[in-house]
């Protein structure tokens, strides 16, 4: 525990400091003492507790089929992406750091673009077993994997459902192994947030988005309160232990090419190059673009004068869609 502690003290002092010379881009707490220390999430933009930030961040891959909702913990979550597996319906990569989440899934498997995913944000990932083109990319690349198949005893079954919706996880467990297995990542992220950019009444309105991913699959979010609600298949979406409705400050669509392989089975996703984007936030939007120059990089997103996008302050669901996926905004 004492070189938790010391370790955490350090990253803590060295990260705050670089994310303070870019605090311009998010708004300040009020500070109570000249030597009062600010430290501001990368994740969210948000000012943060000293032992929130000091939290290891990692991901988790989480199953959306509709044998596996409602979830556990995705309310937790600082970001979670949302894109297309196998069978039609998409998974859930979730990124943790703020909160701690005392249950998390059912964990499922990962795949490439998940682990291309994580990559951006140089962190581990937990899952439960890969495809075979996933398990040689972390086997090759020597990957930061969180792998149930590995390290069995920081996962559990929960016995009521059925055994393949049925793992789960929690912060307190990853974070141990994190430690144990010395993955601790650096807490960074490209991201760029400024809370005042959406209050500007020149952007659209946004209070319902709908978005038809194909005759399996629809998610929308309804813009009330200050803040976008959750649904999937018509269906309000809650926290399975919590029972709290699931909210975003952010809905993030990156539209791009996915296509099936030759299996017929697995996916391809695009995730370099470039592709048209709409960012919502505070019940409006703005169309953009998003551009990412090759696997080193990160995801970016701009205006139509080529002037980064910033995120509102707070939690951000990320949409990963096909760019003909349906979709309406109103």
């Amino acid at each position: 525990m004492k070189r938790k502690f010391m370790l955490c003290i350090l990253i803590c002092f060295t990260l705050t400091c670089s994310c303070n010379k870019s605090s311009n881009n998010t708004t300040k707490s009020d500070v109570k003492s000249p030597n009062a220390v600010e430290f501001l999430s990368p994740y969210t933009g948000e000012n943060v507790s000293k032992k929130s930030y000091c939290n290891y961040p990692f991901f988790v891959i989480v199953e959306n089929s509709k044998a596996s909702r409602p979830q556990s913990g995705l309310i937790d979550a600082d970001i979670v992406f949302e894109t297309m597996a196998e069978g039609g319906i998409p998974r859930f990569m979730a990124l943790y750091h703020k909160n701690l989440s005392k249950q998390i899934g059912p964990v499922r498997s990962a795949r490439p673009y998940f682990l291309d995913i994580a990559s951006q944000f140089k962190l581990p990932f937990a899952h439960c077993g890969y495809s075979e083109e996933a398990k040689n990319l972390i086997e090759k690349n020597s990957l930061p994997t969180l792998n149930e198949f590995l390290y069995g005893s920081y996962y559990w079954r929960d016995k009521s459902r059925k055994n393949e919706h049925s793992l789960y996880t929690s912060s307190e467990n990853l974070s141990k192994l994190i430690e144990e297995k010395k993955l601790i990542s650096p807490v960074q992220s490209s991201l760029k947030f400024d809370k005042n950019y959406w209050t500007s009444s020149t952007l659209n309105t946004a209070k319902k988005v709908h978005i038809k991913v194909n005759k399996y699959y629809n998610t929308s979010y309804t813009f009330k309160d200050n803040i976008y609600y959750k649904s999937m298949d018509s269906v309000e979406c809650k926290d399975l232990d919590t029972q709290k409705k699931i909210t975003t400050h952010n809905i993030v669509i990156q539209l791009t090419n996915i296509k099936l392989q030759k299996d017929k089975v697995h996916i391809d996703i695009q995730l370099t190059g470039e592709g048209d984007c709409y960012i919502l936030s505070n019940g409006k939007f703005i169309k953009g673009k998003w551009i990412r120059k090759n696997s080193s990089s990160p995801t970016l997103v701009y205006d139509k004068d080529n002037k980064e996008i910033p995120l509102n302050l707070g939690n951000t669901w990320w949409h990963i869609l096909d760019k003909n996926t349906s979709l309406f905004i109103e």
